[in-house]
This record gives structure tokens, C-alpha cells and sequence, in this order.
């Protein structure tokens, strides 16, 4: 997301919405100088967004918002699922329909450092989300266990026929 609007810099991060079946998260984006922003939590939950120029120690992490709703149920589960090499920092909760009866799902803020991934769910498919370090690659879920599987074999797994 951009860190400047046309009225100034972005001072807050909204997750999810407000109202029945709805949760709805703000985290503040502190300080104006600076292309990169860094999480700190105060407290035992809150989150707070931290503006500024950081030190490479941490170089290749993502910090990223994930929205998981998914509007067709039918037995299809949504949401973050298997989930590996991220920290979820803060959740949001969207419902669809009066009331929040229909359907919905987390708008989930996370860290995700390099190599880590995690699968979505649309109407008729899934999807694996992968961050190198410098950029999202997506997989379907055939493309994905080839890859892992010629990773294994290249590793000496497997048995020959």
C-alpha cells in the first residue's frame, strides 16, 4: 500500500470491518520520513506501524495484509491455511450479507520472511503464495508438488524404478 495519500501520510491500517459477525482492527502508522515501516507490539496485543529508514538486519521480509474471505462455502474451507515462515501480527474479521450471517473471512497482517508460504481458496481453486525475499510467486497446487518433488529428488530422496 502506499505510504502517502494525497492528503499526507497514511496514519492507520485498517483490518476487517465494524458491525455484527464483523471485527474491526486499527493499527496506527507512527512517523512521516522513510520507505519502510516495522512492527513493534505494546502490550500483550496491540500492534503498532513504525515509519522510518531501518537497518538491512532483517532484509527479504514482507510485511503483508492477506484478505482470506472466500464468498462460496459448499463444503470449500477459507481462510490462512497451512501456513509456513510467517507471524500473523493482527486479524480483521469481513462477513458478507445483514448481519454477518453469509460467509466472510480475516484480513490477516503478517510478517512473512523469505521462503515462507501459505495456500487460499477461491470458488473453484487454491493458490500457494510463496515470498522469495523479493517477490510473490504463485503456485497451483500441481505446479507446487512437482516443484517439491523434484526438490526431493535433486536432494537424493525417492527410490529409482
Amino acid at each position: 500500500m502506499p505510504l502517502d495519500g494525497p492528503e499526507g501520510p497514511v496514519t492507520q491500517l485498517t483490518l476487517g470491518e465494524s458491525g455484527r459477525g464483523r471485527a474491526l482492527t486499527v493499527i496506527p502508522i507512527s512517523g512521516t520520513v522513510g520507505a519502510d515501516i516495522r512492527a513493534k507490539r505494546v502490550g500483550e496485543k496491540e500492534i503498532v506501524l513504525i515509519r522510518g529508514e531501518w537497518p538491512d538486519e532483517r532484509t527479504g521480509r514482507c510485511l503483508t495484509v492477506i484478505n482470506t474471505v472466500g464468498a462460496y462455502s459448499r463444503g470449500r474451507e477459507y481462510g490462512l491455511l497451512e501456513p509456513t515462515g510467517l507471524t500473523v501480527l493482527a486479524t480483521g474479521f469481513i462477513a458478507f450479507g445483514d448481519a454477518g450471517r453469509v460467509n466472510g473471512g480475516e484480513e490477516v497482517l503478517a510478517i512473512v520472511e523469505p521462503g515462507g508460504e501459505f495456500r487460499l481458496n477461491s470458488k473453484y481453486d487454491s493458490t500457494w503464495y510463496r515470498w522469495s525475499g523479493t517477490e510473490w510467486v504463485t503456485e497451483t497446487p500441481a505446479e507446487r508438488r512437482a516443484r517439491l518433488a523434484l526438490v526431493a529428488a535433486v536432494a537424493g530422496e525417492g527410490e529409482w524404478l
